[in-house]
């Protein structure tokens, strides 16, 4: 089953124009996002020592990347989790959730809340007790809570059973005034409910891994300026697709030396670069010119050095590991310490991490995901060259051509290293009435005291009425995309999170083109460019807040590979080759 669509033996490209594709996509004409520039560039041809003949691009990286907001998140969440959890899912806890603050004390194992008994629904005061005892509840209560409450908020969960604390830390923050209040009433709540909506349906991936992509949307602009919005750079990933921590990144428990060292170092930023093009990559401010790959490697080998690390792709790395990027170390004119010399992978994404040559034992507190603080640094400089290749013939006549050269940019933007869009996601949870399939009853979805879960059978369709996705340009089968993407169990009895409603827009299949336009703004208005889908449709209504994902490569959140013809770039790669035409 082929999620993206081949024309007879040419693979269309979508990559992203900064980052050297090789052909135009929609929305190249699009003005560029209203926000920070990107790392001031410089302009001018260095040279090197060892190839004095090339023609070298120079950015300049004049100061270190900042740390700005950036709307890049993992999407991890079980599609099982959230078709059978005992807050969402449960239609008496769905209606009471909503109208509590979403704080420790409304999930205790001791809570009571009058509130829910004099309502109208007459519920039972006691009604959230033990729920957090079931351990999917506890997931989607995760990613509730990471969704809507900032990263100075949290929820706390004790089990008085065992004594056990769960907590749950605030990260995106779109309705931070839920830790407050309940978001059941006015137009702030419903606003609130439907974009946390969008954002779980975003954050569901049925693969078992977490996923990185960026959200973009329309969040409440006065509470956090630029929320959902592409920030100007992305940090390197700490952990891997399967949520573990690359060892890199944690402190050294011995003083260790040397590029080869697995401990100690400090994730910096991703940069774009043309395939096969030759980067090099320096800290501090001076321009990489006039390097030497020749001079002995026992000068200047101070352990106060700024040594670098490159890796494939958006994550960190392992020296040794596929995603370590061959690199030599090279000096360069007019500055003290030495930079780094690569091959840009076929990905046309690199991610840098930086260290000094002696990483000491670590003696106090890590950073951010336990990795060591960041070491001061003046800033990068990184130049490159365009590949010696020529196009490459892969039989029956058809030639490639290299796409055309992009000078590497370091750091590169959000909306340059996420450029491929999803789809949206929209609708609301939490409706006053039939949230939820029909099939679903009051006594479904229950915990008792003792933590024991009572699950509604499978339904075979979707669990959520007022729930939708629409998919972005780029797939040509949305019920695969559907069945890969948004459900849970077998082929028989799938249970989906989300009614898969069809192309945002414009789609790319021109042989079976699924309905078109649900969304009627193709970029919303908030900032300029950043591609957001706005005013979606579904159930016969307008939804007006979804959120629009992104992703850096689209294999990563479907469960079954998409496999190229030989000899063609993959997805995740800069293609070169024409686009098909768009359904009419």
């Amino acid at each position: 089953m082929l999620i993206y669509r081949i024309s007879g033996l040419l693979a269309f490209c979508l990559g992203l124009s900064s980052a050297g594709a090789g052909c135009a996509v929609a929305g190249d004409d699009a003005p560029s996002l209203d926000g920070p520039p990107r790392a001031t560039q410089g302009a001018g041809t260095g040279s090197a020592t060892d190839v004095r003949d090339a023609d070298w691009s120079v950015i300049d990286v004049l100061g270190p990347g900042a740390e700005v907001l950036e709307g890049v998140y993992t999407n991890g969440l079980s599609a099982e989790a959230l078709t059978r959890n005992a807050l969402i899912t449960n239609l008496r806890a769905n209606r009471a959730m909503v109208m509590l603050p979403l704080a420790t004390a409304t999930y205790a194992d001791d809570s009571e809340h009058e509130v829910l008994r004099e309502h109208e629904w007459l519920r039972d005061p006691e009604l959230l007790r033990y729920r957090l005892r079931h351990e999917a509840t506890r997931e989607v209560m995760s990613y509730l809570v990471s969704c809507a409450l900032a990263p100075s908020q949290s929820v706390s969960y004790t089990d008085t059973r065992t004594g056990k604390i769960y907590e749950f830390p605030g990260e995106i923050g779109i309705c931070p005034h839920w830790n407050e209040q309940g978001v059941h009433e006015g137009p702030a709540g419903a606003k609130c409910r439907q974009l946390i909506t969008a954002c779980l349906l975003a954050l569901v991936n049925p693969t078992g891994r977490s996923i990185t992509l960026s959200l973009r949307g329309q969040a409440f602009p006065n509470h956090r300026p630029g929320l959902l919005s592409p920030g100007p750079s992305v940090r390197v990933r700490t952990a891997s697709e399967d949520d573990a921590a690359i060892p890199s990144f944690g402190p050294c428990k011995t003083d260790t030396r040397g590029l080869s060292r697995n401990c100690g170092w400090t994730a910096e930023h991703v940069g774009t670069c043309s395939p096969d093009s030759t980067v090099t990559l320096g800290a501090g401010g001076t321009p990489v010119d006039e390097c030497d790959d020749g001079l002995p490697a026992a000068l200047g080998q101070s352990d106060d050095d700024t040594v670098l690390r490159v890796c494939d792709g958006i994550h960190g790395c392992n020296a040794g590991s596929p995603a370590h990027i061959a690199q030599s170390e090279v000096r360069c004119s007019g500055r003290r310490e030495p930079a780094l010399r690569f091959e840009c992978p076929s990905s046309g994404y690199f991610s840098v991490m930086s260290g000094p040559r002696m990483s000491r034992r670590a003696s106090g507190a890590p950073g951010k995901d336990g990795a060591p603080e960041p070491r001061k640094i003046a800033g990068f400089s990184v130049a490159s060259r365009p590949p010696t290749a020529g196009p490459m013939p892969i039989g029956g006549g058809i030639v490639v051509e290299p796409a055309p050269f992009q000078p590497a940019v370091y750091p590169a933007q959000e909306a340059d290293v996420f450029g491929w869009r999803e789809g949206a996601f929209y609708g609301n949870f939490w409706t006053e009435t039939n949230p939820l399939h029909e099939k679903f009853t009051p006594e479904m979805n229950e915990v008792d005291e003792e933590g024991n879960f009572y699950p509604a059978p499978r339904s075979g369709a979707v669990v959520f009425r007022h729930a939708f996705a629409c998919t972005g340009e780029f797939w040509d089968d949305e019920i695969a995309y559907q069945k890969d993407r948004l459900c849970a169990g077998g082929d028989e009895d799938e249970d989906c999170v989300a009614h898969s409603v069809g192309a945002c827009g414009d789609s790319y299949n021109i042989t079976n083109c699924p309905p078109l336009h649900q969304c009627d703004l193709d970029d919303g208005g908030l900032v300029e460019g950043d591609g957001d889908f706005q005013e979606c449709t579904g159930d016969g209504g307008t939804w007006l807040h979804p959120i629009t994902s992104f992703l850096n490569d689209p294999v990563d959140v479907v469960r079954r590979p998409w496999l190229p013809l030989p000899g063609l770039p993959t997805p995740g790669g800069l293609g070169t080759s024409p686009m098909p035409m768009l359904c009419p």
